[in-house]
């Protein structure tokens, strides 16, 4: 029973295993479009059954409660604002015409007194004008003095900081130059596994000038069908669906409309990721392997040295 019971084990294990493969070799959909005229830009990613961009717009339900309690604070704010006009109408029908002119006699000097100080406040005095400027000039004077000097030492700053920054680069360029070669190729892999389908690719260009509308059209194919060739020797590109350049000779115009499909699978992704890792920790020890047999040799001579000194001596 056992030994049934550690197969069926291992059935599992490798059943978890076939299946988390073939999902991961299931790739990853990109759907792209760009067009000029309508400024419309579209982007959708998904992966097996799943749109992971853009995410599904979910609309925020609002909870019983809090419509309660905001008809609760509405009705309670109604009922102060009528209490408290029933106080203010209590006062005036409780006070008289007279008591009511001194009230407001009274209000309109308090307002006559602020003006008078909002004006005398804005008013600056004629004697002291040229003496205030003259401050004023000082001290910007000083100021721009004191600028000059900060700028000065922000600059001088920047240098010994960017002498400090070179070195350090050099530093790790150094330590890391021997990688560059290893991961150049894992990343050229990877960039193969990005296959491009459907491609779609509409430019209308147009002058005013005829001859300048063809030696324009001339330069937009040699560059459209160059990066193609670039994108098709970096990345996996299948045959293009439409690659034309339309020209149009009797206005200035520039027009384009992209579109396609960028596939990728997330195996091959994970793949050249561990194989980077293992050829970058097997190329760190065989370095510092070398290292450690460096010193100890350093150090040999350093003892045979100093016997040699002494039985000389």
């Amino acid at each position: 029973m056992k030994g049934v019971g550690s197969i069926i084990a291992l059935y599992i294990i490798v059943g978890i295993i076939l299946a988390v493969y073939i999902i991961l070799r299931i790739s990853v959909t990109v759907s792209y479009y760009a067009n000029s005229k309508t400024d419309e830009i579209k982007l959708s990613v998904k992966w097996l059954c799943f749109k992971i961009y853009p995410r599904p717009y979910k609309k925020i339900k609002k909870n019983k409660i809090n419509k309660n309690k905001e008809s609760k604070k509405s009705k309670k704010s109604k009922r102060e604002f009528k209490e408290n006009i029933n106080e203010i109408e209590e006062e005036f029908v409780e006070i008289s015409e007279d008591d009511l002119d001194d009230k407001i006699k009274s209000l309109e000097k308090e307002i006559e007194r602020q003006e008078q100080n909002v004006k005398q406040t804005n008013e600056i005095p004629k004697t002291d004008n040229k003496s205030y400027s003259d401050g004023i000039d000082k001290e910007l004077n000083i100021k721009q003095k004191n600028k000059h000097i900060k700028k000065s030492q922000k600059d001088n700053k920047n240098n010994s900081g960017l002498k400090s920054k070179t070195n350090n680069i050099r530093q790790r360029w150094k330590r890391y130059k021997d990688f560059i070669p290893m991961t150049w190729k894992h990343f050229k892999k990877l960039l193969k596994q990005i296959r491009f389908y459907d491609t779609e690719i509409e430019i209308t260009a147009g002058k005013d000038d005829a001859y300048e509308a063809a030696m324009q059209y001339g330069r937009i194919n040699m560059a459209l069908f160059h990066g193609l060739g670039i994108v098709g020797t970096v990345f996996s590109l299948y045959k293009p669906k439409r690659a034309e350049v339309k020209c149009v000779f009797d206005k200035k115009v520039f027009e384009y409309e992209i579109s396609g499909i960028v596939k990728c699978r997330p195996s091959t992704i994970l793949g050249i990721i561990i194989l980077f890792g293992i050829k970058f920790l097997y190329l760190f020890l065989k370095k510092r392997h070398k290292a450690k047999k460096q010193l100890k040799l350093k150090r040999k001579l350093m003892l045979n040295n100093k016997e040699l000194s002494v039985n000389e001596g």
